[in-house]
């Protein structure tokens, strides 16, 4: 096992990560590494999935951030757009004008963060750092995905 896959299962059985499973934010589905995939829970809405299901590419983990988008497990391969969750910030970070929405478009994600070299020092709170745990990226994507401007599907 290499390091950083031996650092993400440590943070899987760590504290914060359980929190989220027992409150239902999210659970892990599959760790195939250098992949992980999780369900993140949804807040409800008329004619939408009660969570939707996050892959991440973590290879790099801690030091480099995860990276990836909205999955359908189903098929294999990313969320169709008709399928993404709609809302200004879901829309704004699931977005598939960009990156071909294979990644988020946010601070937390190893694509778009080394896509914009300024993000870092403009969104410190935001940005992946190498302190950070698996559980700062699901917890932004819960957020965004059960805040009151998320609409559904």
């Amino acid at each position: 096992m290499t390091p950083d896959e031996r650092t993400l299962r440590t943070h899987l059985e760590g504290a914060r990560f359980q929190a989220g499973v027992q409150a239902g934010r999210w659970r892990l589905i599959e760790l195939t590494w250098p992949h992980a995939t999780f369900v993140i829970s949804a807040a409800p809405r008329s004619k939408s999935p009660e969570g939707f299901v996050l892959r991440l590419d973590v290879a790099g983990y801690p030091h480099s951030a995860p990276t990836g988008s909205l999955w359908d497990n189903d098929a294999g391969c990313s969320l169709a757009p008709a399928y993404r969750p709609k809302g200004d910030r879901a829309a704004h970070v699931f977005r598939t004008d960009w990156g071909d929405g294979v990644a988020m478009y946010a601070p937390w994600d190893r694509i778009a963060l080394g896509s914009h070299a300024d993000w870092a020092q403009k969104h410190p709170h935001d940005a992946w750092n190498p302190t950070r745990d698996i559980s700062f990226v699901l917890s932004n994507v819960h957020n965004i995905l059960n805040a009151d401007d998320y609409l559904g599907i």
